[in-house]
């Protein structure tokens, strides 16, 4: 028995959904040439924030093309809220209309349009009492619920939290998978997501978190990253950073009232990633030379932002699309367009290589930006850039 709790394999969050995005396709396209098909039934498991939910609602894209539940029994998600536990008859029945009622619009959505894949996200079901796993097992394996099968262009997936134990010396990582019965487990894909920091930092920039945040982790070592991404908090209230913590903190620091008032801020921060973090992180905001994305786009200055480190010039190129766009499409430019331009002909390597990658490689930049990426395909330079990003492969 101790050979089967030995640590699993870990990937990162991007290999695991490019695994279910590729496998998902190449199921559709059994299913729309009429050849039968073993679905693969893939489940997530990590540690709790690290954007597993996130990661799948953007792979899916459509938000009607996608259904989460949420089977938090323990904190009272979604279906466990409206489930009171009386006799297992009555509660068997609850859980049921609550499922179907839950999964109904995806349903109908996947009918009315069966050549294009559906999701139902089954999240944290691994929190759920023993006859709520039961139920969700067989929406994982069977694809149906009693008397309501589900299209076969709806793909189930589903996420559990493993124990925190994923950066401790211990080999032992709890999950689900080890409880079930053999013939259950070879039915089942498990994908163990370990945090990867760059993929995250990656995420951050393309997503527009802080530029404060991106800049704090993205200067540190990697285990430091690692800390600071996951680190649960001592405290009484469990307040611990995650990656999600990080992401909500960012909506805080976009905020003047909060961000310059001191005794706010530390409670906002404090609130979302806890004291330890919180200390590091406040002392960086207070003592640091805060990276002003509008500073240097109103008052253009080569020289500081040639001294800023790597992390600082990403974050930049990151969060300055925003303001970039925006003054694009307002009728009294201000040429932020051309001195964004300007800082992208700067000798740091990485910084550009990571902006090349997060934004135009990914397509982040047509699809966000539509106006700024216009602006910069008609200038020779941006587009050798891009021609050199091609050739290298960034």
């Amino acid at each position: 028995m101790a050979e089967d709790k030995k640590q699993q394999n870990f990937i990162s969050l991007n290999t695991a959904l490019k695994l279910i995005k590729f496998d998902t396709d190449f199921q559709m396209q059994e299913i729309l040439a009429g050849r039968p098909t073993d679905k693969h039934t893939f489940v997530l498991y990590s540690l709790p924030g690290v954007g597993k939910t996130q990661g799948i609602r953007q792979m899916v894209g459509d938000p009607q093309h996608i259904c989460v539940i949420d089977i938090n029994a323990e904190f009272g998600g979604s279906l466990a809220m409206p489930i009171s536990h009386v006799d297992e008859k009555s509660q068997t029945a609850q859980v049921l209309h609550a499922l179907n009622a839950s999964i109904r619009k995806l349903k109908e959505h996947a009918i009315k349009d069966p050549t294009t894949p559906h999701f139902l996200f089954l999240d944290e079901f691994n929190r759920g009492d023993e006859f709520m796993k039961q139920t969700i097992m067989q929406l994982l394996l069977e694809n149906r619920l009693p008397g309501n099968s589900l299209p076969a262009n709806v793909f189930v997936i589903g996420a559990g939290n493993t124990a925190e134990n994923i950066f401790s010396d211990e080999e032992v990582v709890e999950n689900d998978v080890n409880e079930l019965d053999t013939a259950t487990r070879d039915r089942i894909n498990p994908l163990f997501i370990q945090l990867e920091p760059k993929g995250w930092l990656d995420w951050a920039y393309a997503n527009e978190v802080a530029p404060e945040v991106v800049d704090f982790i993205g200067s540190k070592s990697y285990n430091e990253q690692r800390q600071l991404l996951y680190q649960p908090s001592k405290s009484a209230d469990g307040t611990g950073a995650t990656p999600r913590s990080w992401t909500r903190l960012s909506s805080f620091l976009t905020d003047p009232a909060i961000k310059n008032d001191p005794v706010l801020l530390r409670a906002a921060v404090f609130s979302m990633i806890g004291n330890d973090c919180g200390e590091q992180f406040l002392t960086y905001l207070t003592t640091g030379d805060s990276l002003d994305i509008f500073a240097l786009l109103e008052k253009p200055d080569q020289a500081k932002f040639t001294s800023l480190s790597t992390g600082r010039k990403m974050a930049f190129f990151s969060s300055a699309l925003r303001p970039v766009e925006q003054d694009l499409e307002s009728e009294a430019q201000r040429g932020y367009a051309q001195i964004f331009l300007d800082y992208l002909q700067t000798n740091d390597q990485t910084a550009i290589a990571r902006f090349m990658h997060t934004q135009v490689e990914t397509g982040v930049l047509q699809q966000r930006y539509p106006q700024t990426n216009l602006y910069l395909r008609k200038d020779p330079r941006f587009m050798q850039l891009v021609m050199e990003m091609s050739v290298n492969n960034v």
